[in-house]
């Protein structure tokens, strides 16, 4: 599943590095092996001129059109045999399997091992947090993105909160509307 993505930004302050979109980018929703991911590429590597205060990964993605986002959650909710509970709270924080970027200019692979995900609406959007404790690698790599892996259960409650939260816009203009 592809959804464009509205905002990107992550930055890293051990490395002074910052990653932002080249052209208009998409996450990848998709699972390998039992692992789900979600992937953004196309990014560019910034040099920060000052260290931010924490290192972060922000991705933002529109609700609309909400119809169109509806039947892609259920079909792959359905694909990967997603258990869709009933609605979440408002904002749902998870856990992370790993959060990870490639930068290949830098030959530098970023990670972090228990990096945390918040997810909350804001609007006709979600917003997707990604916060941890980063490090830095010398690794050789081939394109830079930003890759987070989630397990079955954390994916499940990924998509059951993005549904609920299209279903909700979907009745609020629906309500508004009548």
């Amino acid at each position: 599943m592809l959804i464009p993505c509205t905002h990107f930004q992550a930055s890293f302050a051990d490395s002074r590095l910052g990653l932002e979109p080249q052209a208009p980018a998409s996450i990848r929703w998709d699972e390998h092996g039992g692992t789900f991911v979600l992937k953004v590429d196309g990014l560019t590597v910034t040099e920060l001129t000052a260290p931010p205060v924490s290192s972060g990964c922000r991705l933002e993605f529109s609700l609309t059109p909400v119809a169109t986002l509806i039947s892609a959650l259920q079909e792959f909710a359905g694909l990967h045999q997603l258990p869709l509970a009933a609605a979440p709270a408002p904002t749902l924080t998870d856990p992370l399997l790993l959060a990870a970027c490639h930068l290949p200019g830098k030959n530098l692979f970023i990670f972090a091992e228990e990096p945390t995900l918040t997810a909350s609406r804001h609007g006709n959007t979600i917003e997707l947090a990604v916060a941890g404790a980063f490090k830095a690698r010398r690794v050789p790599c081939q394109a830079t993105d930003l890759v987070l892996h989630l397990s079955k259960p954390s994916m499940t409650r990924l998509v059951a909160f993005v549904l609920s939260q299209a279903r909700t816009l979907s009745s609020q203009r629906s309500a508004a509307n009548s």
